[in-house]
C-alpha cells in the first residue's frame, strides 16, 4: 500500500491510497463518480496536474470520495468537469457577460450534487479574475 500526495487540487493538501498489485486507488475527493465536485477550496489547474499524474499509475479501480467504485473513465469525466468550468468562466468574462447566466452542461445535468455548480463557477471566476489583476 502506497499513501500518495501531488500537492493540493481539491484541497490545500490532496493525500489518496494506491494498491499497485490490486490497481486500486481510494482517491477521496480527487475523483467522484457521477457527482459535481466541490471546488470552494480548489486549485483547477493542480487539481488536472494531480489526475494527470493519477493517470500514469496503474489503476482499474477507483474508490471515489462521493459515487459508486468506479474506474479511469470518472477520472476522465472529472478532468472534463473541470476543464469545462474554467472555459465557461473564460469564455464568459471575455465576452463581458456574466456567470449567472451560465447552465449545467448537458453532460453534468444528472449528476449528484448540482448545487454546486454555481459555486464552482463562482470560484473559477474568483480565480480568473485575480490572475488579470
Amino acid at each position: 500500500m502506497q499513501l500518495i500526495t501531488y500537492g493540493g487540487g481539491h484541497t490545500q493538501s490532496d493525500a489518496f491510497v494506491y494498491l499497485p498489485e490490486q490497481k486500486i486507488a481510494v482517491m477521496g475527493d480527487l475523483v467522484l463518480s457521477k457527482h459535481h465536485p466541490v471546488m470552494n477550496n480548489a486549485n483547477p489547474q493542480e487539481w488536472l496536474n494531480i489526475l494527470e499524474q493519477v493517470e500514469l499509475l496503474n489503476i482499474e479501480t477507483i474508490i471515489p470520495g462521493h459515487g459508486e467504485v468506479c474506474s479511469m473513465k470518472e477520472l476522465h469525466e472529472v478532468k472534463g468537469y473541470i476543464k469545462d468550468i474554467v472555459t465557461l468562466v473564460e469564455e464568459t468574462v471575455q465576452s463581458n457577460r456574466s456567470i449567472h447566466d451560465i447552465l449545467i452542461p448537458n453532460a453534468y445535468k444528472d449528476w449528484y450534487f448540482s448545487t454546486y455548480f454555481k459555486s464552482n463557477l463562482k470560484k473559477v471566476y474568483d480565480l480568473t479574475i485575480q490572475s488579470t489583476d
